[in-house]
């Protein structure tokens, strides 16, 4: 007998089988109840926020206000927030001419016209100017000096001469920060390449790695939120999404507090209880699906429910390959750890955020073997990620109980974001 089970693959869905008696465990994210009327939640969240004054009191002053957006690798509704967030500030007495909408890209490449459409909705993208932030952009950038753990600090000069900054974002689980949302809108999101770069590697230099995920007082979070503080950002609105990508939580407010508050919410859907960890675990990257620089994430992830000698067959689409920024991640992607730190220390890999997730990625090669199921990837690609190539997801399995025997219990992740944590 085997059961037949279905994930997400980019905006489809792959179905495949599994034998019952091989079947450990499958997890998916919690179900909750969305809002009924976002907009109206939001208004009353932003009349009511936490540890904060009302944003339309905050805005009372402002000459001009910076909103921060996330990008097409994430999928906050921002359509269905913008406008009650430009509402509110109206509200409050600002107009939309003094309203800025800066896509917080960190190192990503910039979104095309038709994707902010897609995003943001005709009616932002027509009440007020939305840009694209460009880290290499040396007339946008200014140094403002060094947080307390000694982070520098290069920053957008628009955001940071603005007089109001509010951050719009979504909480989830990362493998980078502990928790996506808050102050990273900021670190990476608008800050030149040097700061990206520091905090990268912090990451990229823990051991093991994935021991972050999840974590919100890392050495690492830490820095982005005095990143975050340092460049002025004052106000968040992040929303947490349930298993059905609805909005069933809203956390507005101080930009650290609030945040803190919305990660207890993200849990109880986000961090997810397996009995034992599994020989093989089948892990689908949505929503982390544009390239292997997003898959990344949930391929960590899968760790931490698969066994050490493991296999993790990765379910990702990938239309945009490896990366369209980030070459090395490609041309070194067979490094072990060593060899990928060394390798910066040396100067060899001068894309300091490249060699931060050729740490995380040889630390995932170290801990599990790993089977791409992959049609952006080609087979090509999935050899120099140190990869082994699988048509579907069923030849995969075949291919993993070959290697972990007939009896090898497998375990499923339904979703990208999720944290598997072994129940004691």
């Amino acid at each position: 007998m085997s059961m037949r089970i279905t994930i997400p693959y980019g905006e489809e869905q792959v179905s495949f089988e599994i034998p019952k008696q091989n079947l450990a465990w499958i997890i998916d994210r919690g179900s909750r109840e969305p809002y009924g009327d976002v907009p109206k939640a939001l208004r009353e969240a932003l009349r009511k926020p936490v540890a904060s004054r009302p944003l339309r009191e905050l805005a009372s002053n402002a000459r001009r206000v910076v909103i921060l957006v996330d990008d097409y690798t994430r999928p906050t509704p921002q359509r269905l927030l913008l406008p009650t967030i430009l509402n509110e500030l109206r509200e409050g007495g600002v107009r939309d001419q003094q309203v800025e909408v800066i896509v917080a890209l960190g190192t990503h490449r910039p979104m095309r016209r038709s994707e902010m459409e897609a995003k943001f909705g005709g009616e932002v993208l027509d009440r007020v100017e939305v840009r694209n932030f460009d880290c290499q952009d040396e007339a946008d950038l200014i140094d403002i000096g060094r947080t307390p753990m000694g982070v520098e600090v290069i920053v957008s000069r628009r955001v940071y001469e603005a007089d109001l900054v509010i951050g719009v974002g979504n909480i989830v689980p990362h493998c980078y920060a502990g928790w996506a949302g808050g102050g990273k809108i900021i670190q990476p999101g608008v800050c030149g390449v040097k700061t990206i770069e520091e905090t990268h590697i912090a990451a990229g230099m823990t051991r093991p790695i994935f021991k972050i995920a999840g974590d919100p007082d890392n050495r690492v979070r830490h820095m982005i939120d005095e990143v975050a503080i340092k460049s002025g950002l004052r106000f968040i609105v992040n929303t947490v999404l349930n298993e059905r990508d609805e909005v069933c939580h809203l956390a507005v407010g101080h930009p650290l507090k609030a945040f803190r508050e919305g990660i207890k919410e993200a849990e109880k859907l986000y961090c997810r209880g397996i009995p034992h960890r599994a020989d093989i675990v089948v892990v689908s990257s949505h929503p982390a699906d544009i390239d292997y620089w997003q898959a990344l994430k949930p391929t960590d992830y899968a760790c931490l429910g698969v066994r050490p000698g493991g296999v993790i067959i990765l379910v990702a689409p990938c239309p945009e390959g490896v990366s369209p920024v980030h070459g090395d991640l490609r041309e070194m992607g067979q490094l072990t750890y060593d060899e990928a730190l060394e390798a910066y220390r040396r100067g060899e890999i001068e894309d300091g955020v490249a060699a931060a997730a050729l740490m995380i990625h040889a630390q995932i090669r170290g801990h599990a073997q790993i089977i791409c199921v992959s049609h952006g990837l080609s087979e090509g690609d999935k050899e120099a990620l140190g990869f082994e190539h699988a048509d579907s997801v069923d030849e995969a399995l075949e291919m993993a109980l070959k290697k972990m025997g007939e009896k090898a219990k497998v375990g499923v992740i339904k979703c990208g974001d999720i944290l598997p944590r072994v129940q004691s």
